[in-house]
């Protein structure tokens, strides 16, 4: 009996390291990531957004409405934490508030819609006075210098994508599950 010999060469998996390396990483540039380091945590912009004004920070969460106005697009947001590799928005029930994006540029309420996922990077302007169902709320506003809309389809590691599985396993497969089985390449 033939023993199995698996002959796998690192030089053949690099391409596919480097490919998922590359798409798990920020959309914004390190230069814009140093710019926001030590920057305050969201719940102190939010309990005194006067004292941080002018100051550059990151922050994202999910869309609850955009409303353009005369000369400027507000979108409000209801913040979640940032993942630490990607800053997409986590995919949480956890939030700190909500806070207002205003950009100078019109941003289409149709793409910039409800539920979406959005980072942005910007100066807190300060604080708009607002309403949520009832219920007065003071929004700290960012002023827009970069906006990341995330895409609605969106990889996360482990899950089903249509068409593919992946996982702990080590490629697309159409197999079982997690990148084994009678797959494609077999």
């Amino acid at each position: 009996m033939k023993a199995f010999r698996f002959d796998f060469r690192i030089t053949q998996f690099f391409p596919f390291l480097l490919f998922f390396g590359l798409i798990s990483c920020s959309p914004f540039s390190s230069t814009v990531k140093k710019e926001t380091r030590g920057q305050p945590s969201f719940s102190q912009v939010l309990r005194n957004p006067q004292a941080y004004k002018g100051r550059v920070v990151m922050f994202g969460g999910t869309i609850a409405q955009t409303k353009n106005l005369k000369n400027i697009t507000l979108i409000e947001v209801i913040q979640k934490p940032l993942d630490s590799s990607t800053d997409r928005p986590l995919d949480t029930d956890r939030s700190g508030g909500r806070f207002l994006i205003a950009s100078t540029k019109f941003l289409d309420p149709s793409i910039y819609s409800k539920d979406r996922a959005i980072t942005v990077v910007g100066k807190v302007r300060g604080v708009q006075p607002g309403v949520i169902g009832k219920r007065s709320y003071s929004y700290p506003v960012i002023g827009a210098l970069q906006i990341h809309l995330w895409s609605e389809s969106y990889y996360y590691p482990g899950y089903y994508y249509p068409g593919y599985f992946w996982g702990p396993g080590w490629g697309p497969g159409w197999g079982w599950g997690w990148g084994w089985g009678p797959g494609w390449w077999w």
